[in-house]
């Protein structure tokens, strides 16, 4: 039965209604399975939850949008999707964003100021989650990780409630997008590799199964006459407002992905990784994100890998044995249900 906690924090447990909904999240593949659900509003009900699972013997987790989960647990969920305020500072230029508060209130909310935040491609992600595992924006080679722009965390316990981060003067981008039929692949990843690439400029290169797809993004200007290898099925670019540059949200659905970043990646080793993924048994996406710029000077790309189910590990591993003389590490964004 569905308990209500005296200060109104809802509680639910295995079939309420509402358990279900309230357990779920964005990954359809897996999903937790908790004894409780403690809806939590603010921090004191945190702490409530820490206490019960503390008591009681049980791990715990945390979610918000569940867009990063990778492993469930069947302890307690503290569902943080409640605690979702954000607030501007416009003359100190920084927000202040609770637990389960997502980056398209901050990119609205923001942009009344001409302010923007280290955001990435997707709109629906919740904001703490995606700037404790770093925080790729889409502006990342330009700005650096939103990580690095947090001033402040508030914490119950290991939960952080709330983070406070600075804010750009970022209006408007320059973006665009280009793609190219499969078969131009490997021409495409040759002139995407050897490009002496602006330090202003962040772009991804993707493969999505018929096509190979690039996309770019700065605050200023930028040239890519040099990757026309091929006729292009579609190619874009236009200025648009700093609140555009993410993708539209994609429905709630299963999928798997990992990453390793590498450093010093030779063409031949990348042109490997592609192939491997793309005779692959598994449906496998392949990302390509160059480093440097505002990133640092540590690991040069970091390559992303997912599919459209789970139970791909093997796959996955395969096309990462590519690349896997040249691994320095791996980020803790782009993982998902990996444990």
């Amino acid at each position: 039965m569905q308990a209500r906690h005296p200060d109104d924090m809802q509680i639910f447990y295995p079939g309420d209604t509402g358990y279900d909904e309230e357990r779920s999240g964005f990954q359809t593949g897996l999903r937790h399975e908790p004894q409780v659900v403690f809806a939590v509003e603010n921090a004191q009900d945190v702490e409530e939850a820490l206490r019960y699972a503390e008591t009681h013997g049980h791990e715990y987790a945390v979610q918000a949008t569940g867009h990063g989960l990778t492993t469930a647990t069947t302890g307690v969920l503290i569902s943080t999707r409640r605690m979702n305020d954000v607030r501007i500072d416009p003359v100190t230029c920084t927000a202040r964003a609770e637990a389960g508060a997502v980056w398209q209130q901050v990119v609205e909310k923001a942009a009344e100021h001409g302010l923007a935040p280290l955001s990435g491609d997707a709109s629906d992600v919740g904001v703490v989650g995606y700037t404790l595992g770093g925080g790729y924006s889409v502006l990342a080679r330009e700005f650096g990780l939103a990580s690095d722009r947090v001033r402040r965390t508030e914490k119950v316990g290991d939960v952080v409630t709330a983070l406070e981060f600075e804010l750009l003067p970022v209006t408007e981008v320059h973006a665009g997008e280009m793609f190219f039929e499969a078969r131009h692949a490997e021409a495409v990843f040759e002139a995407f590799h050897g490009w002496d690439l602006p330090d202003h400029v962040t772009p991804a290169l993707t493969t999505l199964g018929d096509v190979v797809r690039i996309t770019f993004a700065s605050t200023e200007p930028f040239d890519v006459g040099h990757l026309r290898v091929a006729p292009a099925v579609k190619e874009e670019f236009s200025v648009k407002p700093f609140s555009e540059a993410a993708g539209r949200p994609l429905p709630p659905h299963a999928y798997q992905g990992d990453n390793v970043l590498v450093k010093g990646l030779p063409l031949e080793a990348l042109q490997r990784a592609r192939e491997t993924a793309a005779d692959s048994s598994a449906e496998i996406f392949l990302g390509v994100l160059p480093l440097g710029g505002a990133l640092g000077a540590g690991a040069t790309h970091l390559i992303k890998l997912i599919s459209p189910r789970l139970g791909v590990e093997e796959q996955h591993e395969e096309v990462f044995d590519q690349v896997r003389p040249f691994v320095v590490g791996r980020s803790r964004n782009f993982r998902y249900a990996v444990g």
